[in-house]
């Protein structure tokens, strides 16, 4: 039968309390078969001594930073082709939705989104893509678009959008694209051949 011994330390003057909490169970502590000393609330652990896979981290739960704190990424794509030639604004298919966790925090959102023109008129109009939330105007995009002669001609423009973005609600809130020319005398096509464009949305605690 092993034992338990309590050793004094022949240079400390104190005294070491072992005190039992109020309870009304029985319960067994059981000492680690090993050498080295028992933590407590007071102790430092270092790294080192830290083995086995830690638990995951939810930034959600993170405490003590005053600003700046992703809460949450939300990320969307459309890959369906769309095409327009008209002077009214049409909706690109590209959209996405993110609710935030606070009124008083921020949505980063970010948009990466092609457009692709296709002219035979000699002329030289401008392309548009807006960013809008709901019925809000965020952003808006334009591209010159000059087509020297009566030869179809074919021109690809890239938009990376970011903006930090004040929705002030706890509601779901939607962020989507449009697009639309100064004049019908040409097609534009975003999502071309069915290549996905995409729009990224992170919520910065502040």
């Amino acid at each position: 039968m092993s034992k338990v011994k309590i050793e004094g330390n022949a240079s400390g003057t104190g005294t070491l309390t072992i005190s039992a909490p109020n309870t009304n169970t029985d319960r067994t502590l059981t000492l680690p078969d090993g050498a080295g000393e028992i933590l407590t609330d007071a102790s430092t652990l270092s790294s080192s001594n830290l083995s086995g896979a830690l638990p995951a981290l939810d930034g959600s739960a993170l405490t003590g930073i005053d600003g700046g704190k992703v809460v949450q990424v939300v990320h969307s794509s459309y890959s369906t082709q769309k095409s327009w030639g008209g002077t009214t604004p049409l909706s690109t298919g590209l959209s996405g939705s993110i609710t935030p966790t606070s009124a008083s925090n921020k949505i980063l959102v970010m948009v990466n989104q092609h457009l692709i023109v296709s002219t035979d008129t000699a002329d030289i109009r401008v392309v548009y893509l807006k960013v809008r939330r709901g019925g809000t105007n965020l952003a808006l995009y334009e591209y010159l678009v000059e087509s020297p002669s009566s030869t179809r001609t074919w021109q690809t423009f890239g938009t990376y959008a970011q903006f930090l973005d004040s929705p002030a609600t706890t509601s779901s809130v939607t962020y989507e694209t449009d697009f639309y020319l100064n004049n019908g005398a040409c097609d534009v096509y975003t999502q071309y051949a069915n290549e996905p464009t995409s729009i990224t949305m992170m919520e910065i605690a502040v």
